[in-house]
């Protein structure tokens, strides 16, 4: 599991997190398919702050995340949960 904070962004810190999910395999599947989803696709998930990633007072809420919820990398998982992150903060502050 990696795990990433940064901010404060607009007075929010984000502590972004993104952990790795096996894909089951099937019946169905051959060998080299199996062997290609022991991999899996990473999963990401992020939380808001406002006085640091410490603080128990943490925004919760779900947030549309589009069609691509699964990724290749740590990386694209972490980053694609702290911009959905800002885009959030933006809506909320800015009253739309």
């Amino acid at each position: 599991m990696a795990e990433r904070v940064s901010g404060p962004y607009r007075g929010y810190y984000i502590s972004a997190s993104a952990r790795l999910v096996p894909v089951s395999s099937t019946s169905s599947a051959t060998t080299a398919d199996r062997h290609q989803d022991t991999a899996g696709t990473y999963v990401g998930s992020v939380s808001l702050a406002e006085l640091g990633p410490d603080d128990p007072h943490r925004i919760e809420t779900l947030l549309e995340l589009g069609d691509q919820q699964r990724f290749d990398s740590d990386d694209e998982a972490l980053a694609f949960v702290e911009q959905a992150a800002r885009d959030y903060v933006d809506r909320v502050l800015d009253g739309q």
